[in-house]
């Protein structure tokens, strides 16, 4: 896999892939930063809502491309 996350901007989410595999469930961690499990409820993802307010952070560390 070699993206590692992903941030929608007209629903200003980011999403974080640990793992590959479907969705099959999520478990808020905190308000607006979700868990995303596979059917065996291992942890594939990570969904922030509202990533805006973190964006500058986020950008600052990332990898460049």
């Amino acid at each position: 896999m070699n993206k590692k996350y992903n941030y929608d901007e007209k629903s200003d989410s980011l999403f974080i892939f640990l793992e590959g595999g479907e969705e099959e469930s999520f478990e808020e961690i905190a308000p607006g930063i979700n868990m995303e499990l596979d059917k065996n409820g291992k942890v594939i993802g990570i969904e922030i809502l509202k990533a805006s307010r973190f964006m500058d952070k986020i950008r600052e560390h990332a990898p460049k491309r």
